[in-house]
């Protein structure tokens, strides 16, 4: 009988060493204690700034380099940051 319970005890270590080491312990106790992941609150207006930002860094870099083509497709896909550009260059 004393054989039997050292045998369902070392398996059922076995199963928690492997539980331990496939699962990540401290992740599901945060989860438990602090919810789901809440999404990240993002303002509207600074991710736009920062598309904004991006186009005018990728534009600027295909005219450094010389890649007229890629410059006007540019201008093709965000016609309204075309005059914005402009202003910008007379100012």
């Amino acid at each position: 009988m004393l054989e039997l319970y050292v045998k369902y005890g070392l398996i059922a270590l076995g199963c928690l060493i492997l539980f331990v080491k496939l699962v990540d312990i401290p992740a599901v106790i945060s989860n438990l204690f602090l919810g789901r992941n809440k999404k990240p609150t993002v303002n509207k207006a600074e991710g736009f700034l920062e598309i904004v930002g991006l186009w005018y860094k990728l534009k600027n870099k295909c005219d450094e380099c010389h890649l007229d083509v890629a410059s006007q497709k540019l201008d093709e896909v965000f016609p309204l940051l075309n005059g914005v550009l402009d202003d910008e260059k007379t100012i």
